[in-house]
């Protein structure tokens, strides 16, 4: 699936459910598409599970985390709900790094583009195009200033992280 695809399915969501006004409130989002958003006692490398049972997803979040972190990780959650609830009825998502190798397996490189997908749509759930533009064109925003990304991150209630290389993808940096 390409990022623009991924993008628009982001957007239609929020369209959907007239949701678009900062910060996307991520829970809302997922309760009114009837899913179930609780807090899970999660081993600590693990972000975040959704299971399927019956078409009806429940998204448990490491309650151990920052709030900026389990709100990706519940759109990261909502991502595979929406991409690939077809694939799977059970997606486990561990703070796991992709490692570039030769040697990768189909299934090891399969699961890699299903967590890409899922990050790509909750960055563009959490922080779409329009809003990041917009919030852009409002602020003095300094290229080159780590502040900028900071107070845009705190706009979107995301980890500067997440902003910056939202902000790179959208080829602002």
């Amino acid at each position: 699936m390409t990022s623009k695809t991924i993008n628009k399915k982001a957007l239609a969501t929020l369209a959907k459910l007239s949701q678009i006004s900062l910060p996307i409130r991520i829970e809302e989002v997922a309760q009114l598409l009837g899913l179930k958003v609780l807090p899970y006692p999660l081993e600590n490398e693990v972000s975040g599970i959704l299971i399927i049972e019956d078409s009806i997803g429940t998204i448990g979040y490491n309650q151990n985390e920052s709030r900026v972190r389990r709100r990706f990780t519940i759109a990261h959650e909502l991502g595979h709900y929406l991409l690939h609830s077809e694939e799977s009825n059970l997606f486990v998502d561990k703070n796991f790094k992709v490692m570039f190798r030769t040697t990768s397996s189909p299934e090891e490189e399969h699961k890699i583009r299903l967590e890409r997908e899922a990050n790509t749509f909750a960055a563009a759930i959490l922080m779409p195009d329009d809003l990041v533009n917009k919030e852009v064109e409002n602020m003095e925003f300094d290229l080159g200033s780590e502040e900028s990304i900071k107070e845009l991150a705190k706009r979107f209630d995301v980890s500067t992280t997440a902003m910056y290389y939202r902000m790179m993808n959208l080829g602002k940096l």
